[in-house]
């Protein structure tokens, strides 16, 4: 457990360094969330959202979509 408070801090400051790849938020929903977020606003006002973060987040959404589905249907036993 000691180890993992020690990991976490480093984590987050190494995803905040740089754009968050497509893995890294599919493991972090709330980073997928914050991203999503903040590309919807971007999109809004009118700005650039063909940017790597917010591609990498549509990315993401996909992934996590395709995750879900399988997941759904291997319950389904198809």
């Amino acid at each position: 457990m000691k180890k993992l408070l020690l990991i976490a801090p480093f984590a987050l400051l190494l995803t905040a360094c740089g754009t968050p790849s497509v893995e890294d938020l599919v493991e972090d929903q709330e980073l997928l969330t914050e991203v999503s977020l903040e590309c919807t606003k971007l999109m809004m006002e009118g700005k650039d959202t063909n940017t790597e973060e917010c591609k990498n987040a549509a990315l993401a959404q996909k992934k996590v979509v395709e995750n879900m589905t399988k997941g759904l249907m291997d319950q389904l036993g198809n």
